[in-house]
């Protein structure tokens, strides 16, 4: 494979984190305007705490939930990376694409697997290669191996504590209203990185929002994560056992 394979998957599998989101000032996603609230404690607390605690309460709330919906895009500032995907445990299940080329990821029972689109592999093969791919692996799942370095990137969108760490200091903003639930925000490093967290019922984060629309939304606080399950053993294949090159 090409090195652009390696660049085009830490670029994907960098979409979830919060070091991701920029300037929210500028985003244009309806479900990521945030209006004023009374600042009278109400509800669960946390509005009250320091803002590195209000981060830890809500790492531990989606931990306690077990399962967890996020869904939204990314503007990197060159293109737009769309995620959706959940996560039960250790278990996750979703897809990632960035110009139509997509990428399907699956966690479960300890093992990993991808399903990349046909232009997935144009993305990121030469042309040949990307032909002989896409017509090798068509709807087939690829298994990942833990030691392939290259493909863990994308499955870090899962790690509750990868997903909420902060890239600076963490500081408490405005109590706003995010969705019809109220949420006090916090600042990461910057005014330009916001993530909501909810201030009533558990302290879940609400959503991430930055730059060009940017936003993610978090949602499914302890429900079923649809498509969680093995795939069909005739629709796996192992890359490091393949012969293709």
């Amino acid at each position: 494979m090409k090195r652009s394979l390696s660049a085009t998957v830490a670029l994907v599998g960098a979409v979830a984190l919060l070091a991701g989101c920029q300037d929210a000032e500028t985003r244009s996603t309806p479900s990521a305007t945030a209006s004023a609230t009374p600042s009278a404690p109400t509800g669960n607390g946390v509005a009250a705490l320091a803002p590195d605690e209000i981060l830890q309460r809500a790492k531990d709330a989606l931990k306690k939930a077990k399962s967890f919906q996020v869904k939204g895009t990314v503007n990197d500032g060159s293109q737009v990376i769309s995620v959706d995907f959940g996560v039960s445990g250790a278990d996750f299940a979703g897809s990632m694409s960035v110009g139509g080329a997509r990428v399907d990821l699956l966690a479960i029972g300890g093992k990993r697997y991808m399903r990349p689109s046909e232009k997935f592999w144009s993305a990121s093969l030469d042309p040949k290669q990307a032909k002989l791919f896409a017509k090798t692996f068509r709807d087939r799942w690829i298994t990942v191996a833990d030691s392939d370095k290259q493909f863990a990137a994308l499955f870090s969108a899962g790690d509750v504590d990868e997903l909420l760490k902060p890239t600076g200091t963490v500081t408490k903003g405005a109590e706003k209203e995010v969705a019809g639930q109220p949420a006090i925000t916090l600042v990461d490093g910057k005014p330009s990185q916001l993530l909501f967290i909810a201030t009533s019922g558990e302290p879940y984060p609400l959503q991430v929002t930055g730059d060009g629309g940017s936003a993610m939304t978090f949602s499914g606080f302890g429900e079923p994560v649809p498509g969680l399950r093995p795939p069909p053993a005739d629709k796996v294949v192992d890359l490091g056992k393949s012969t293709t090159k």
